[in-house]
């Protein structure tokens, strides 16, 4: 399968024109299509060569140049491709000297490239070059946020599934149902972050004071009314060996962080929602007690909840009038 954009880095250091020459050629290589390659090497004031597709050219021009280099940039093409202006060209690109937020290094930005061809030109990069920090991890703490969460999940899903006559492709028929369904619900005003894994949907909404009310009551209208929405689904006439019949959902709201790697959260408000989620029957919502309701249109009964490493909970039943 091909990755429509692909972005690495590669902390390469004190490595001339010949040998970024041998890199770009082994693309070419394992890359048949790039047959056509042009060459921009930066000085510090000014373009030393600027595609330019002549190696013998280049290498003469670097003999005699008395310029501080600091970048080289291989942009490769089809033959077809090379005079049409809106093709998404390959490109490696040597960063000799720092340049704010760019690093010393190689960098590969990628169009439609599939994993095993980015495998087999990486590999010349693991396997003869020294990476500097191949080993130097990356730490960057959580940026603090306000979240309101809330995660999904059919129950009796893995039984379901276990039936002799359910096959793979039915199932993929009733989870695009189920997703498409959950996005739908909340379309009034999208969560910033909607996984899905599995018979479960989690949706996280950055929230503030200016938006806070608003994301609480497109979500709770969305959680109340899925139930209805699924027993529509299930009905229809594309699933004829039926679907789990009910879905449950928990909601929480809090304190949580960003997680920098895959743009992703990371806080109790998420373990809560998923912990509240599990224990909630069928047909349910459950919402902890810490979401600041403003909306009356929202019955709320009382109850307890024995969850997961937190005991005894308080939460709210919730139902729409």
């Amino acid at each position: 399968m091909a990755e429509s954009s692909i972005n690495r880095y590669y902390p390469l250091k004190d490595i001339g024109f010949r040998d970024f020459w041998d890199i770009c050629s082994h693309f070419q290589r394992v890359h048949v299509e790039s047959n056509s390659v042009l060459y921009t090497i930066n000085g510090v004031n000014d373009y030393i060569v600027l595609d330019e597709p002549d190696v013998a050219v280049i290498l003469r021009k670097l003999s005699t140049t008395k310029e501080v280099i600091t970048k080289f940039v291989a942009r490769f093409y089809s033959n077809e491709s090379k005079d049409d202006d809106s093709y998404q060209a390959n490109e490696l690109i040597y960063q000799s000297t720092s340049n704010g937020d760019l690093k010393v290094g190689l960098y590969f930005n990628g169009f439609n490239l599939s994993k095993l061809l980015l495998y087999k030109f990486e590999n010349l990069i693991y396997t003869n070059y020294d990476l500097d920090d191949a080993s130097e991890l990356n730490v960057e703490f959580g940026k603090p946020c306000e979240v309101l969460t809330a995660v999904i999940d059919m129950r009796g899903f893995s039984v379901f599934c276990e039936q002799p006559n359910i096959e793979s492709p039915y199932i993929c028929g009733l989870m695009t149902a189920f997703y498409q369904m959950v996005k739908k619900s909340f379309f009034k005003y999208p969560p910033d972050l909607i996984k899905f894994a599995g018979d479960g949907v989690l949706a996280i909404w950055q929230t503030t004071v200016e938006d806070r009310e608003i994301a609480i009551d497109v979500s709770l209208q969305g959680l109340v009314s899925l139930n209805s929405s699924w027993q529509i689904v299930r009905r229809s006439p594309n699933f004829t060996h039926g679907a789990p019949d009910e879905i449950g959902c928990g909601i929480s709201f809090g304190l949580a962080s960003v997680l920098s790697i895959g743009d992703d959260y990371i806080g109790r408000p998420i373990n809560i929602a998923s912990r509240l989620c599990g224990v909630c029957p069928g047909g349910r919502v459950y919402v902890d007690r810490s979401l600041p309701i403003k909306n009356d249109i929202y019955q709320k009964k009382q109850t307890r909840v024995r969850i997961k490493s937190y005991g005894e909970y308080n939460v709210w039943m919730v139902f729409a009038e």
